[in-house]
């Protein structure tokens, strides 16, 4: 109730003035799902072509080249590919290495040609919104990827600007409230992923909407202060109608 009345006073204060700031990934479109599928289609592949060892290894092994391709590469569906090939040749023996190439080769291409879903009730609460605030989206990864799916949704005209950055980090969006000219306390940071979308914006000054999705990344699951004002969780996207 207290959230309610202090973002009524918000609304009030500002009724067509607020920046909502959306994430990409499996905030406006399922992506996650898809790099679910390709390890699975990559542990799938490893077992038929012959290869001696457990889909835990497997994972396990993805996870770390995939976390030491970030680093040098980013985030995105091209650097995953690299890393599921610098994981067949470490856990393939040399005689099925070149068997198993065109196999992950296929893998990663399908990948990152996979068409990203609209999630339910996107399309119209965007055009929506964008009738009665500022709309602008805010995600990380490789840039042309991420305006790529974004031209590809639909969406693209609803949004004022689009950053993409390296990392969603507090530095990131102190960057972001400066060249973007936004106020923080009547700026909202709209995401499913808490270390990316939710405590970061917060911490810089923002509000947040956390919005869950069942298929985030392990890796950006934190903790949320639910007990922070500037903070409400709500079940499904269509929910932003009845708060914005």
């Amino acid at each position: 109730m207290a959230k309610t009345a202090t973002l009524l006073s918000i609304m009030g204060t500002r009724a067509r003035g607020l920046a909502l700031v959306f994430d990409a990934d499996d905030t406006l479109w399922d992506s996650n799902v898809h790099f679910l599928e390709a390890e699975q289609a990559f542990v799938d592949a490893l077992r038929e072509a012959g290869v001696e060892t457990d889909a835990a290894r497997v994972r396990m092994a993805v996870r770390r080249c995939e976390l030491d391709i970030i680093r040098s590469h980013g985030y995105g569906r091209q650097p995953y590919a690299i890393a599921l090939h610098r994981v067949a040749d470490e856990l393939a023996p040399a005689h099925l290495r070149e068997r198993i190439k065109p196999i992950v080769a296929e893998i990663g291409e399908h990948l990152s040609n996979r068409h990203c879903e609209l999630l339910p009730d996107v399309a119209a609460t965007i055009a929506e919104l964008a009738t009665r605030h500022r709309l602008l989206l805010f995600t990380k990864g490789q840039r042309d990827e991420q305006i790529r799916k974004l031209e590809r949704s639909g969406l693209a005209r609803h949004f004022s600007a689009v950053e993409v950055a390296a990392e969603k980090n507090l530095a990131a969006y102190r960057t972001l409230i400066v060249t973007a000219g936004l106020d923080p306390a009547y700026s909202f940071m709209i995401g499913n992923s808490p270390r990316s979308d939710i405590n970061p914006a917060v911490k810089a000054g923002m509000r947040a909407v956390f919005i869950p999705h069942p298929h985030t990344w392990e890796l950006e699951h934190e903790e949320i202060d639910l007990s922070d004002a500037r903070i409400v969780s709500i079940a499904s996207f269509l929910g932003l109608l009845d708060m914005f």
